[in-house]
């Protein structure tokens, strides 16, 4: 995996380039396996956390018992019905 912090049309932006065999161990074991950047490390005043699912309502399922009200969610308007 690379990690990276780089300037992309005038945004700081983190760059994450995930090899086949990361995508692969995503693919295998959806739900079970994730990838944690330390935002430290990274010059960042946050973490970053990449998880897998089968679907987005899958991972939401999953995911929904740590939302608190502050969690901010954002689905993509082209899977909206």
């Amino acid at each position: 995996m690379i990690k990276a912090i780089a300037m992309v049309d005038g945004h700081k932006t983190l760059i994450l380039g995930l090899s086949f065999a990361n995508l692969d161990r995503f693919r295998a074991q959806p739900l079970d396996t994730f990838i944690r950047i330390d935002g430290e490390e990274m010059g960042l005043p946050f973490d970053v956390m990449i998880v897998s699912g089968r679907t987005e309502a899958e991972m939401a399922d999953v995911m929904s018992g740590g939302f608190g009200p502050d969690t901010k969610v954002v689905i993509d308007p082209k899977l909206k019905s």
